[in-house]
Parts: C-alpha cells; structure tokens; sequence
C-alpha cells in the first residue's frame, strides 16, 4: 500500500486537459461485477519463488527500483502459477510506478487483476492504483470509470477514504462535472475534519462555477481562516455577495481587506469606495481613494481625482472637494471640470477663487455654447462682488451674446447700471 499514497498525491489535482473517451472497459469486471461478492482461495508461492520474490522486495524497500524491476522480469519469464504471476506483475507495477514509467505501471497492475488471484485488500488496491494512474496520465476518463468500478465494488469501510473522495472530485473536475465534483469533495470533508486548505479550495471552485453564492461564502470563511491575508478570499467574498445583492456585507470585506493592507488595483479601490458612497459613507470613500492614490494603486485620472471630489462633496467637504476638482482639471483636457468648480465657488460666495476657475474653463476650452455664457455669467456676478464694476460689466456683455444666458446677462447690466447711479448720487 505504500505505492497508493504516492498515486493519490501525484494524480489528485493534475490540470484541466481534454483526451478522447476510451473504450475500455473497467479492468477486473470480466471477474467481478458490481455489488457482487468477491471469493477468491489464498494463494501459495513456490519456495523458489518466494526467496527471489524477497530478494526484490529488499531491493524496492532500499529504492533499487531498476534493480528490483530486472529480477522480477526475470523471474516473470520463469513457470509460474497464476497466483505467482499476479504477485510479480503487482511487483513489477509498484516499481514502474517508482520509475514514473506509469504506462507500463497501469499494464502490470492490469494483468495481475485480470489474473484474478490475490487476496481482497491487494486486489481491490490494485483496482484503485490503476485509476489513480490513469489520472496521472491524465486519461480522465478511464480513471473515472476505474475509480467508480473500485467503489461500486469496495466495502463500505473501504469506501471512508477521504484522499479517494477528493480523486473522484477532481477527475469530475475534469469532465466539467461540478455537482458531482461538489458532492465527492463534501464526502472527503466529512471524512477528514482537519482538510486541508486546497480541499476548500475545490470546494469553493464548485460552488461558484454553479452559481451558489450563499454556501460560497461560508466556505470563504474557512478559507480565510486558514489565510487571512489572502487578498483573493476577501475579493471572492465580496464578489459573492455582491451576486446575493448583499452590498452592505461586499463593502464590509472589501473594508476589512482595505485594513489589512491587501487592496492593490484600481478597480479595487474603486469598487470599495463607490459601495462606501452607496452606503452612505462619503468620507470614509474619499479616504480610501487618497490613500489608494498616496500608495500608487489608484491612478492619477482625471475620473479617479472626480470621483474623490464627488465623495467629499457629498460629504458636505466643500474645501477638500474644491481641492480634488482642482486637481483633476488640471488634468482634464477641456475646461468642464474647472467650471464645475467655479459653480461651486460661486454657491459660496468665494468669488476670487469663481475668478480664476471660470477664466481657466474658458482658456481650456471644450465647453458648449450654454456652457461657455455661464462661464461669463459668474465671472461678471463675481467681479461685481469684488466691486470691479467695468470689469463685471464686460463679462456680462459677453454672456448676453448666449441665447440661454441673455435674459439673467441683461438682468445683471441693469443691475451694474442701478449700483453705478447709486453711487454717484451719494
């Protein structure tokens, strides 16, 4: 049994690969059919044959593979009953198993079970080996018919072998068979408490490829536990609840991610701090897309600086917004982004600061018509505000030249006018 655990371990999770259906047959059903009892009267080796049989064992056990494989080719050409060549090609198969010769392997172990003469533990062993090779061969279809003969015909206890569950979950894997996979891991996880993380691994696999979020994310607890620094867990978590529509539950894993320092995209931090917006934390996106900027994660756009605007802003930050709009007009390539600005100035009466952002929208340009009268519009309503009434005057002659803007343009010269025999007349 010493050859099985490498098998399991070899061939368990080999990657995804298409080979065509064989059709052969299970080996050892020409012998054995499903559910049937297996008898089989114990076997004798000849004094001869034992002795050089325990010669290549000691060889196999000290790793003298070759060695021992050419005594027992040897001794395989010699008359031998049908329980001695089973016994040798069992042999044999153990050690091209050792010499990776998996091919020649699967024949030895083939012809022993065909020969139908060892004892129940080393038969039904040898039935599993093949499978097991198979799969190393990654002949995923003969090892998953192979794995199915050996349990349709196995004990029940034979059958409590976790490490043989996960085998037939993976060999599912392959054919793209993910409920069956699912169902094979969940029996390897109720028979081995202490799994290790891979297995959860598959586990969680299964359950995204068919869609089911909810026991995702149970299973990415687990999987956190065992790593929770991570970053793949935490953005699956939030990724699965943002499918149950549970955005409360996808900000709280990206948050708590963010704190552990594992957040490094774009997207990202991006994606936390619009889910902190949609919650009603304003701030806390603000914070997190500078921070993202101070590290380098989150780039230095035009739309990341407005998105950072837009937070502060919503959070009733007008001076650390007016910042953020500043920065990304400076990058923007039209002059949409410093109006905006100016508009913002203007609702507080900041009217040096609505100056130079609506001159700096005009000179950059790209603004439409309607946009281009406004522009003038608050320059004139903020030169007025500083007294510099010639000035003021100007730029409203300039907005009444813009259909939209003509009526309030022409509001504001009578204005100017008003002010101006006001104060002469003092």
């Amino acid at each position: 049994m010493r050859s099985q655990g490498k098998f399991l371990k070899l061939g368990a999770f080999c990657g995804v690969l298409v080979f065509a259906v064989s059709g052969q047959a299970q080996v050892g059903a020409e012998n054995l059919q499903c559910g049937q009892e297996r008898e089989v009267q114990a076997g004798l080796l000849t004094e001869a044959t034992y002795n050089r049989m325990n010669s290549a064992f000691e060889k196999l056990g000290n790793e003298k593979y070759s060695e021992a494989l050419a005594d027992l080719k040897k001794l395989s050409e010699s008359r031998l009953g049908d329980f001695e060549k089973a016994s040798v090609h069992q042999a044999m198969g153990f050690a091209q198993a050792q010499l990776e010769d998996y091919e020649a392997a699967v024949r030895h172990f083939e012809e022993a079970i065909r020969l139908n003469q060892m004892p129940n533990q080393a038969h039904f062993a040898m039935i599993l080996q093949v499978a097991q090779l198979y799969n190393v061969l990654r002949r995923y279809d003969e090892a998953l018919r192979q794995l199915d003969f050996w349990f349709c015909v196995s004990t029940e206890d034979a059958k409590k072998q976790a490490d043989v569950w996960m085998l037939k979950a993976s060999l599912h894997v392959q054919k793209e068979d993910f409920s069956e996979a699912l169902a094979a891991v969940d029996q390897a996880l109720e028979l081995r408490p202490d799994a290790p993380e891979s297995w959860f691994q598959l586990k969680l696999g299964m359950h995204l490829q068919l869609k089911q979020y909810r026991p995702a994310t149970e299973v990415l607890k687990t999987l956190i536990h065992f790593s929770p620094d991570r970053k793949e867990y935490w953005i699956q978590m939030a990724g699965s609840y943002l499918e149950l529509n549970e955005q409360a539950e996808a900000m709280s894993a990206l948050r708590l991610a963010h704190r552990r320092g594992l957040l490094s995209t774009n997207s990202e931090y991006l994606q936390l701090a619009g889910l902190l917006q949609d919650m009603g934390s304003p701030r806390f996106a603000a914070e997190v897309l500078l921070d993202g900027l101070d590290r380098g994660f989150v780039e230095a756009t035009v739309r990341n600086w407005e998105a950072v605007a837009g937070a502060w802003y919503q959070a009733r930050e007008m001076e650390k917004a007016l910042a953020a709009y500043e920065r990304a007009g400076a990058l923007a390539s039209d002059g949409k982004i410093d109006l905006q600005r100016a508009s913002i100035m203007t609702s507080m009466e900041s009217w040096s600061g609505v100056t130079e952002a609506a001159t700096r929208a005009l000179e950059k340009g790209g603004l439409n018509e309607s946009q281009q009268g406004n522009a003038y519009l608050i320059i004139g309503m903020a030169q007025f505000y500083l007294s510099d009434l010639n000035a003021a005057e100007q730029a409203f002659k300039r907005a009444e030249n813009y259909g939209r803007i003509r009526t309030a343009a022409r509001e504001w010269l009578n204005h100017v006018q008003q002010t101006r025999n006001q104060m002469a007349s003092r």
